[in-house]
């Protein structure tokens, strides 16, 4: 029995060597031993409020989720935590606000994002489920190849000390310059982002999930939430050459733009709208690294200011 027991103990090394090193270097902060965790993937956010509860809360996709929180602090006098994610879906961040509801919190304020991308039914992906088995189930996290090769991703770079990479360009003259060797009037990343999404932008049609946000207001409504519905700027050259060739700058005008702002007023939300109706001043070449994605260095702390003046501004009225 005792060698039984001695040949178990050294076959358990291997594993619990294994453990040590993808509990040192997963980046998800899954067991809440790191002062923070360096990603902001869903499991990594949720987990965040798991154990440390915020009441001021920010939803929504990858817009939303590179926010300066130091600055959004210091321009609020309010604490919010992040648990924006890239790639989420309008029905994900219904789920995930449900979630923050239902889980016992208190919860002052809820700031939502939706876009004419996230109300697109051809823009629907559903991890959600999938998300609260990982967050339930230690073993199914440990044993999650993604979330492996993620911890061993952390571990190369940093014994390569590689840095870490914000979306922020400084950009260059060979980045004014097409495939085929044409000049072109912005950066190469911004000018390429319209053929990148129309695939899911060409037949356009507003998601079903889009009925959800009324009952999240209704539930806000009735639990005292102070919520506030952003839609972020774009870029223009995703206005002119995706939104107006598709009609979806008329669909959001004739189906959605109306919608909420009649649900805002019975449940008596605010919305924001920097997408079409209040769209910022932003020039395209500097302060979008992308036709989504502000320049976290150039565009998006501009942006950040706005947003919560808006919102204090909201809030006082």
């Amino acid at each position: 029995m005792k060698e039984i027991l001695k040949r178990l103990a050294l076959l358990a090394v291997p594993v619990l060597l294994w453990l040590a090193f993808f509990v040192a270097f997963e980046p998800n902060n899954y067991f809440g031993l790191k002062a923070e965790a360096g990603s902001s993937q869903p499991v990594a956010r949720v987990r965040a409020y798991q154990q440390d509860p915020g009441r001021n809360l920010i939803l929504g996709d990858s817009r939303l989720a590179h926010f300066d929180m130091e600055l959004i602090s210091s321009l609020s006098g309010a604490q919010w935590q992040n648990l924006a994610f890239g790639g989420a879906s309008l029905k994900e961040t219904l789920d995930l606000a449900n979630f923050v509801l239902d889980s016992g919190h208190e919860v002052d304020s809820l700031l939502v994002e939706v876009s004419f991308y996230t109300l697109n039914a051809h823009y629907n992906t559903d991890r959600f489920a999938a998300l609260e088995e990982t967050l339930d189930n230690p073993l199914a996290y440990c044993f999650n190849l993604e979330y492996n090769v993620n911890a061993l991703t952390v571990f190369l770079d940093t014994v390569r000390g590689t840095p870490d990479t914000i979306e922020s360009g400084d950009w260059v003259a060979a980045d004014y310059f097409d495939a085929d060797g044409n000049p072109i009037p912005v950066h190469r990343k911004l000018y390429d982002y319209p053929a990148t999404i129309t695939p899911k932008c060409e037949n356009w049609t507003l998601s079903e999930d889009f009925d959800g946000l009324e009952a999240l207001a209704r539930r806000c409504a009735d639990r005292g939430v102070r919520l506030t519905v952003v839609l972020p700027p774009m870029a223009d050259i995703v206005l002119t050459e995706v939104c107006q060739p598709f009609g979806i700058d008329r669909a959001m005008e004739d189906q959605v733009l109306p919608v909420l702002e009649d649900w805002a007023a019975e449940y008596g939300f605010t919305v924001l709208d920097y997408e079409w109706t209040n769209r910022p001043d932003f020039d395209d070449d500097t302060q979008f690294y992308d036709g989504f994605h502000l320049d976290e260095k150039y565009g998006l702390p501009d942006w950040t200011r706005m947003l919560f003046s808006d919102l204090a501004a909201g809030a006082a009225s």
